[in-house]
């Protein structure tokens, strides 16, 4: 089967887009006007959806639990983000080492091809560090680096982990509160679809701003 690929899309889309994202600044205010509480998005998304669909394998949930424990550790410090502290939480996910892959990564039944070349890791790299520099909403930083790590696939395995980690960590160090995950997750994305990427901004953002209202939790 042929494969597609679609770092490059990716790349040249998130580039390209204004992630000011001045027709969501009113809902991105709203967002940030909520204040930060612990919701557990995490620990219900891991129970109601990662965890049957891998078996319910206990050491595996439990490495991601240690993981989470850690980046909320280093956002809660306040620790900049950076690729060793990204590596150092992927560690924790797959119990050993995590380090950039050496060559072309597959998904969806290998449809999806993202490619490999020797400076790829220094990109994603100068990337990562550069964007959490950045000036625009906690929500459109967050959201840029889950679809980042996602098509980037810089890790050989569990980058789809590493992604919600990745999201978590920066709302956390904005302390902006973690919506339902669901929703962003299972959405319909297609890398390189810039329309598509500020769908998933308006979805974390509606998340948090339903969180205002009492009785909203972490489903």
């Amino acid at each position: 089967m042929a494969s597609t690929e679609m770092l490059v899309p990716h790349l040249r889309a998130t580039l390209a887009m204004d992630w000011s994202l001045p027709a969501l600044q009113p809902l991105l205010q709203a967002a940030g006007a909520v204040p930060f509480r612990e919701t557990n998005a995490q620990e219900a998304y891991l129970a109601e959806h990662d965890a049957p669909a891998h078996g319910h394998d206990a050491e595996r949930s439990a490495r991601y639990l240690a993981a989470l424990r850690r980046a909320r550790e280093l956002a809660d410090a306040r620790e900049p983000l950076t690729w060793p502290r990204l590596c150092e939480i992927q560690a924790l996910v797959l119990g050993a080492p995590a380090a950039f892959r050496t060559g072309d990564a597959f998904a969806h039944g290998g449809a999806h091809r993202y490619l490999w070349s020797a400076d790829l890791e220094e990109m994603f790299r100068r990337k990562v560090e550069a964007d959490a520099r950045d000036s625009c909403d906690a929500v459109a930083r967050a959201v840029r680096l889950y679809l980042d790590v996602a098509y980037f696939h810089p890790f050989p395995d569990g980058n789809a982990r590493a992604a919600r980690l990745a999201l978590e960590w920066v709302l956390r160090s904005a302390r902006r509160p973690t919506p339902p995950l669901a929703p962003l997750v299972v959405m319909p994305k297609e890398p390189g679809d810039a329309s598509c990427y500020e769908r998933c901004v308006r979805v974390v953002a509606q998340g948090i701003a339903r969180l205002a209202t009492p009785g909203e939790g972490s489903r």
